[in-house]
């Protein structure tokens, strides 16, 4: 958990979760291509499919993205919060673009979920999604982005010539991605089980910090579960985004009802 200071969400904010580019996705090219300028841009992981940041080969593999996203800073605000499909990202617009350093924040998976000040005695929390997963998961999630663990990685990838991740990014890439619909009958039940997590774990936590009350209104915006939907409960609204990946349709923030809703399609 890590209270921001640093960014508000803004009015009418982007929200991009899931989209898991693969190289020459042209359709998510252009969709990045096509974004407003001046909007806030808030990507909420696995925008790509496999990009490890330490990885060379894994960064040349992505370039066309990262490009885009190095050129959106010049006219956005850009925010990344890494996932499970991308990470060790911290210097990888450093080393292979130019770019706004001012419009580009990166927050790691250890500094998630992210707390961050709105309007109205309002409280947002961000992350990618996959927290309290189970033990294995969180000790999976630990060694991936443990910095000992990222410099093997590059180093492997140097030696090999790229071809380990080439090997990894073969088998990824074979495995089918899924979409769940908001739609589905236990939806509803999972949302609430999240709803459940978040207060156990953060929002407990910030009312016996003082950072909130009994009576915040608490916003939570989460990806990786492709789901599409929201719910409400009592002080509480939890909204599970669609995957990118599936839908290219623009996600717009409302403040008034800390609800993410489908604005327009593609343009």
């Amino acid at each position: 958990m890590t209270i921001i200071n640093d960014f508000v969400i803004d009015d009418n904010a982007f929200f991009i979760a899931d989209s898991h580019f693969k190289a020459n996705d042209t359709q998510l090219l252009e969709y990045f291509a096509n974004l407003p300028q001046g909007k806030q841009i808030i990507l909420m992981g696995d925008i790509f499919h496999l990009l490890i940041g330490e990885i060379h080969a894994s960064c040349i593999n992505n370039m066309q993205l990262i490009q885009q996203i190095a050129k959106l800073t010049y006219t956005n605000q850009v925010i990344i919060i890494e996932g499970n499909h991308d990470f060790g990202l911290s210097n990888v617009w450093k080393r292979y673009c130019d770019y706004n350093v001012k419009n580009l924040k990166i927050y790691p998976h250890r500094m998630q979920p992210l707390i961050i000040k709105g309007k109205k005695n309002t409280l947002y929390i961000l992350a990618h999604g996959d927290l309290w997963i189970n033990t294995n998961y969180g000790i999976y999630r630990n060694i991936i982005n443990n910095p000992c663990i990222l410099f093997i990685f590059r180093l492997l990838d140097k030696l090999s010539y790229g071809i380990i991740y080439k090997a990894i990014a073969m088998r990824i890439n074979q495995k089918l991605i899924a979409e769940f619909s908001f739609f589905r009958t236990d939806s509803p039940y999972f949302m609430s089980k999240r709803i459940a997590k978040y207060m156990s774990h953060i929002i407990h936590k910030l009312i016996n910090m003082g950072f909130a009350t009994e009576h915040t209104q608490f916003c939570i915006i989460e990806g990786h579960y492709h789901l599409g939907g929201y719910i409400s409960e009592k002080n509480i609204t939890y909204n599970a985004l669609q995957s990118c990946y599936f839908h290219k349709e623009y996600l717009t923030f409302k403040q008034d009802n800390s609800i993410i809703e489908v604005v327009y399609g593609t343009r």
